[in-house]
């Protein structure tokens, strides 16, 4: 069977007399002693990313930009057949933009099989940047670095304050539900890769989809997320609502018991069903037919359960992925309900959330698919900002708000070592 350095060597060959644009593709074996992450780490070529589905059947390593766009619908247009643009949508980007580009390199995984494809283009030396490509690859580094400081934007106190008012915002004005975030920096002794950060939880976080998306050596932003945005295959669209969060138990009767309780309770039932109506709001102008759960169901995670309501739709004609991303993102799992005077909400509070609970994803001409981005990081050298969030709706308790924001960090927080803060700056609990 055909190895990628030689399947490389192969498709370097055919760029010489291929004319753009062309998609080149031949399949090959992985070299089994290596980490497809670790491969990607090494690589020196930027834009990447990496992206695995949540089922974990398709893996994606994506190197190099033939093109790059920030507009969604001119990143469709420019489609040839089987080719995909991956990109990342950031929270507060106006509707249909985004930071995509069409690789050079992609090098994936169905199931068992793996594909490599060179897309060549009029505006990329796609043969220059080949020869940057470490094909051998190497192992995945150690991780050594120790966390030195630990802070939280907004304090518990302003968060505090932060819940209180949106919960008179509820009582004042058409405002439903709130979605409040907070960041918590690491600070390191030393450098951490995102690849060190992304392999350490896709070994603990399962069910997940994982992704990085980096645009230079010191700018990447990694996470591994439960929720998807949405998934069209032609013109059938899936979603789903995400919202609803109790701990794990330590014991299976006790993860039972708070299982049936998360689906029993007033408040996250509630919550759950803001974020149905809100999708279904956002796809009933574009859709002939919708589908819904009659009731939330449990997503069993490592650490938390979430209720989870499934979504289908048919889509009309015409209607393309910059439609529907702007139909669905930001969903009220994230932003809240209504969309704008929570948007607003959280524009008054000043806090930029940047790409979290945006979309990573890609777009393609028979099928497309975005995750939301939460249980997420971004890496800048010897920083990692972590981001979660929580719904706000009539009767939340911002003690018990902020201890979900601790649970759902233990996602990306569990991948590095115990804080080494003193004691007096590490405490984290106390009333408001």
């Amino acid at each position: 069977m055909t190895t990628l350095i030689q399947a490389a060597n192969h498709l370097q060959s055919q760029v010489a007399i291929s004319q753009a644009p062309v998609q080149l593709t031949m399949a090959f074996t992985w070299p089994g002693d290596l980490s497809p992450v670790a491969w990607l780490d090494a690589q020196p070529v930027y834009p990447k990313t990496y992206w695995q589905s949540r089922d974990g059947r398709e893996e994606v390593l994506v190197l190099g930009a033939g093109r790059q766009f920030s507009q969604l619908s001119a990143a469709q247009a420019s489609l040839l057949p089987d080719q995909r643009i991956w990109g990342c949508v950031a929270f507060d980007d106006a509707p249909g933009y985004g930071d995509f580009f069409l690789p050079v390199v992609e090098l994936i995984r169905r199931d068992q099989q793996w594909h490599l494809s060179v897309n060549l283009t009029e505006a990329c030396d796609s043969q220059a940047l080949l020869n940057q490509i470490i094909w051998q690859g190497r192992p995945l580094a150690a991780q050594h670095a120790v966390v030195r400081e630990e802070t939280h934007t907004p304090s518990r106190a302003q968060w505090c304050q932060s819940v209180r008012c949106a919960l008179t915002h509820m009582e004042q004005t058409a405002l439903q539900k709130v979605v409040l975030a907070r960041q918590t920096r690491l600070s390191l002794n030393a450098p951490i890769s995102a690849g060190q950060l992304l392999q350490h939880s896709q070994q603990h976080n399962v069910e997940s989809f994982h992704f990085l998306f980096a645009t230079g050596p010191d700018d990447a932003f990694v996470g591994s997320t439960p929720e998807r945005l949405y998934r069209r295959r032609d013109c059938r669209v899936t979603t789903e609502a995400v919202a609803g969060t109790v701990r794990r138990g330590a014991s299976f009767s006790d993860d039972h018991r708070l299982g049936e309780w998360l689906l029993r309770d007033t408040k996250n039932v509630h919550e759950n069903q803001l974020v149905v109506d809100d999708i279904f709001a956002g796809l009933r102008r574009h859709a002939l037919t919708i589908t819904v759960d009659p009731e939330p169901h449990l997503i069993v995670l490592r650490h938390l359960q979430h209720l989870r309501r499934r979504i289908s739709a048919i889509i009309g004609p015409g209607v393309d992925d910059a439609v529907l991303l702007s139909a669905l993102q930001p969903t009220a799992a994230v932003a809240g309900l209504p969309r704008e005077n929570a948007r607003t909400f959280l524009a008054e509070q000043g806090i930029a959330r940047g790409r979290y609970s945006g979309a990573v994803g890609y777009l393609s001409q028979r099928e497309s698919q975005f995750c939301v981005a939460i249980r997420s990081a971004q890496v800048t050298e010897n920083t990692v900002d972590l981001y979660a969030g929580a719904g706000i709706v009539p009767g939340s308790d911002p003690d018990a708000e902020w201890e979900e924001l601790d649970n759902k960090l233990t996602t990306l927080r569990q991948c590095l070592p115990a804080c080494t803060m003193p004691e007096k700056d590490a405490i984290r609990l106390g009333a408001c």
